[in-house]
């Protein structure tokens, strides 16, 4: 193997965990669990949480990538560009599995490794920690499976994503009522702020190749729509979290610029481009999010 193609790896194992998406939603367990107690954790949760939520997270993004590959290669016909520039992050290039950079075996070697290593760590925090990372991991697979059956997969993918901050919770206190909010929250961020603009921005290719999202099944502008929509009711939705007013506010505020705004965009220029755009700004909500527990930490 060339020199440049081994020096090219760590990247694309970046790239097929989506790193920088990876590191963005560590910001969720940490919330759960500073919202649940009030505090920061010990050190000793922290930093086996950390190691935990990354490996997990690494794990379940390069898993999507492995149930999508053969889809993926086939959108790559139909203008899904191996350097997207609207995607954050991008180290050599998306998909580097659909693309060939990295063998199916050495693809599903890493997230067998790093799903192992996340279970075992989250078990040494607690029991059912480590049982949300199994259920994220099996609605991930549902995820996949529905890609070419119903836009409702949208749901699911919401779901999978905010087992992450139920993660962070039960990894230092049981659930009470309160989690539930933040389930919610973190569910219409995913499915608003993400998970429809992704589809959005990929609406030619998805087409191309039958999967079926809300951009697909009832065109741009209904998804600019929904999306406009949805970001109006998630960047309001902190004001009913059991956080100090302070927060509450601080946590609107935050939201307005990383949601609301680029959502108006999107709905004035229902583009592929303007989605992607959008995609960026709201996938740092919830790290910017952080900011509004501030207060609470005092």
């Amino acid at each position: 193997m060339p020199a440049i193609a081994i020096n090219r790896y760590p990247g694309l194992f970046y790239d097929l965990a989506r790193g920088k998406h990876t590191f963005l939603s560590l910001s969720q367990p940490i919330m759960g669990a500073v919202i649940a107690i009030g505090a920061l954790p010990s050190a000793r949760v922290m930093t086996l949480g950390l190691l935990a939520a990354t490996s997990g997270y690494f794990a379940v993004y390069s898993l999507n990538d492995i149930l999508d590959h053969r889809v993926d290669r086939g959108s790559l016909d139909y203008g899904k560009a191996d350097r997207d520039d609207n995607d954050i992050g991008v180290a050599v290039r998306k998909h580097p599995l659909a693309w060939g950079d990295l063998s199916l075996a050495v693809s599903v070697s890493w997230v067998a490794a790093l799903g192992l290593l996340s279970f075992i760590l989250a078990w040494l925090l607690a029991p059912a920690c480590a049982l949300a990372f199994a259920g994220c991991v099996s609605l991930e697979v549902i995820y996949c499976a529905l890609r070419k059956v119903t836009w409702l997969k949208t749901v699911i993918s919401g779901a999978m994503v905010s087992l992450g901050v139920l993660a962070g919770w039960l990894a230092v206190a049981p659930l009470d009522s309160r989690a539930v909010f933040l389930f919610l929250f973190l569910m219409l961020w995913e499915i608003f702020g993400r998970n429809l603009s992704n589809d959005l921005a990929d609406v030619v290719s998805d087409r191309s190749v039958g999967i079926r999202t809300v951009a697909v099944t009832f065109g741009n502008r209904a998804a600019a729509k929904a999306i406009l929509s949805g970001a109006c009711v998630t960047v309001i939705f902190p004001l009913v979290l059991p956080l100090p007013w302070l927060s509450r506010a601080i946590a609107v505020a935050v939201g307005i610029p990383s949601m609301l705004l680029p959502a108006l965009a999107l709905a004035h220029e229902p583009t592929s481009e303007q989605a992607g755009a959008y995609f960026n700004r709201a996938s740092y909500y919830p790290t910017l999010f952080l900011i509004a527990l501030i207060p609470v930490l005092w």
